[in-house]
């Protein structure tokens, strides 16, 4: 039986605090189908944790037992980063593994034992700027020298393969890439009746252009809220924007502007969506818009598939990669062509049924079933 101790530590946090990113949606899914492929009990998944905190009920339902390494580690792994050694105790986690999956970038540095790490992209290195301010320079450093120690590099699109290569010093033949999958509960239809319901509950009416994020710089939404507003008033009254997402960093501005902008009846902003609730809005909009400066993938795009809406988004980065035909395209840099294309989608009815029927077709193309597996079969080389 092969043991794979998983970093869950991003998905711990997340759990505790009722909402995710997307690492966070990542390592849950992954962790969730590799118990349902696994027929043969061959594997053996192990939670595993960089500093003890508590714990909630949902993560330890989900998980089970957990290794939480010392509340040091944080420390001891600063120390790893500078003098290229591991630090004392973890051996105690490598007798219990054969191997260490690192999803959320946390990657540890073991003597004795293979370690795969996830790699979503490059942005951090790419645009510091965009990136989180705090201790920023150290955070890149110490991202690029634990990537570097890892046996192997997992990340989820082709695009970001070529970043990997470039910014993180690390050869094509140790970076595997391996897409993402859309969670098959955006998939099944929900009712007339649960849509109205969530509607009525956040005082919506259904038709809306929705957008589903963070809010941090890279995901453009000044532009976007430029470009609504910019549309004709009719237009605006007849289909809201809807923006679903906690607010992450660097957008104080922005932020004092939505707390504005929700008290409209236009624009409103939604922080607190439960999944049964997000999955009714999805199919209760008219449209997605996602203009993004920068993606390693984009996986809001296939819940946009999956939910039979059209999608709206950016020509750049890896985006042209997952949505291929299916989406519209615009130039997120211009909030005139955002504005024209959602205003094109709104009133071109046969445009709208093309995109959802081409969208429908692409999202088959992504299962985390298939992703779980392309992730077992990395793992296999090393045991």
């Amino acid at each position: 039986m092969m043991k794979i101790g998983v970093g869950t530590t991003v998905l711990e946090r997340g759990l505790s605090q009722g909402h995710m990113d997307g690492i966070g949606v990542y390592t849950k899914n992954l962790w969730e189908t590799f118990g349902t492929i696994d027929q043969n009990d061959t594997l053996k998944m192990q939670a595993v944790a960089f500093g003890h905190y508590k714990t909630s009920e949902q993560a330890n339902n989900l998980l089970g037992e957990i290794i939480h390494l010392p509340p040091s580690y944080p420390i001891q792994s600063a120390h790893s980063i500078i003098s290229g050694k591991s630090f004392p105790g973890i051996s105690t986690l490598e007798k219990e593994i054969d191997l260490f999956f690192a999803p959320d970038h946390h990657i540890p540095k073991l003597d004795h034992t293979p370690v795969v790490a996830t790699i979503m992209d490059a942005y951090p290195l790419i645009y510091p700027k965009l990136v989180s301010r705090r201790l920023r320079r150290f955070k890149n450093m110490a991202f690029k020298r634990a990537s570097q120690w890892a046996d192997h590099i997992i990340t989820i699109s082709e695009y970001s393969k070529q970043d990997i290569v470039q910014y993180f010093d690390i050869s094509e033949e140790k970076i595997s890439v391996v897409p993402l999958g859309v969670n098959r509960a955006f998939l099944k239809q929900v009712s007339d009746k649960e849509k109205e319901a969530v509607c009525k509950k956040f005082s919506l009416r259904e038709e809306f252009f929705i957008f589903v994020g963070t809010i941090q710089p890279r995901k453009n939404l000044s532009r976007l809220i430029e470009a609504y507003e910019s549309l004709p008033s009719a237009l605006r009254q007849k289909h809201p924007l809807v923006i679903i997402g906690h607010y992450g960093w660097g957008e104080d501005i922005l932020k004092q502007k939505l707390d504005t902008l929700r008290h409209q009846d236009t624009i409103y902003w939604l922080e607190n969506v439960t999944d049964e609730e997000l999955y009714a809005l999805f199919q209760s909009a008219l449209s997605m818009v996602y203009p993004s400066l920068y993606e390693g993938f984009g996986l809001p795009i296939l819940e946009g598939f999956a939910s039979r809406i059209p999608v709206i988004t950016s020509s750049t980065t890896s985006i042209p990669e997952v949505a291929g035909d299916a989406v519209c395209y615009i130039d997120p840099l211009n909030s005139a062509d955002i504005a024209a294309k959602m205003q094109q989608v709104a009133q071109d009815n046969s445009l709208r049924e093309t995109m959802v029927q081409k969208g429908w077709q692409r999202v088959e193309h992504f299962s985390w079933k298939r992703s779980a597996e392309e992730h077992l079969e990395v793992f296999k080389k090393f045991y």
